[in-house]
């Protein structure tokens, strides 16, 4: 390999390598079971947040098969498991993930540092058998955090969400935000778009 050691840049080089790193690895956050409508089987599916702002969904069922031999013969390797569905959800990383319900017409919700809430709906994740990146899932619910207004108008930062948790009962998502509040985003009275949500800050 030739290099011409007259254009060295230490700072472009640097940052050339932290990136390599951030691409090649990713931190998990948070990892939930998927919905299990039957209470005799196990869950199948977990899902991952990661610090990528992706949103992954592995298959334990098939990580188990492909490694068998590995598990049989003693020899503890750490499998290498690929997601069967995958989005990039938020704009920096995905912080929590749950369900809304438990069935087959739950909602994976997700938030993370971008300040919003997504939605995407378990029966089309399950389905998407050919589409691995999940370039065609959109989401159905997209919530971002209010900015408080300040002095001559201005605007603060949209805040990030740290963790969410959801009450299906009288349909409330619940977030805990960057600025020292927690959320409440109001399901029930609106569609599932989420095109007029109403928020309630908490204090």
């Amino acid at each position: 390999m030739v290099m011409d050691c007259r254009n060295w840049n230490e700072d472009s080089y640097r940052e050339s390598v932290l990136q390599e790193r951030e691409t090649q690895c990713r931190t998990v956050f948070r990892t939930a079971f998927g919905p299990n409508s039957s209470c005799k089987s196990t869950p199948d599916h977990l899902f991952a947040a990661t610090s990528d702002g992706s949103i992954a969904s592995y298959s334990i069922s098939s990580l188990l098969c492909l490694n068998r031999e590995n598990f049989e013969s003693g020899r503890l390797l750490a499998p290498l498991a690929e997601p069967n569905w995958r989005v990039q959800g938020h704009d920096g990383p995905a912080y929590d993930i749950t369900f809304y319900s438990n069935n087959e017409d739950s909602i994976l919700l997700s938030c993370g540092d971008d300040g919003r809430i997504r939605g995407w709906k378990w029966n089309e994740m399950s389905e998407s058998n050919k589409s691995t990146q999940g370039v065609n899932s959109k989401p159905v619910i997209d919530l971002i955090n209010p900015q408080h207004k300040g002095p001559w108008g201005s605007l603060s930062p949209i805040p990030e969400n740290n963790a969410i948790a959801v009450n299906p009962q009288n349909g409330s998502v619940f977030a805990a935000a960057g600025d020292s509040c927690a959320y409440c985003w109001d399901l029930v009275c609106v569609s599932v778009q989420g095109d007029m949500l109403n928020c309630q800050g908490l204090g």
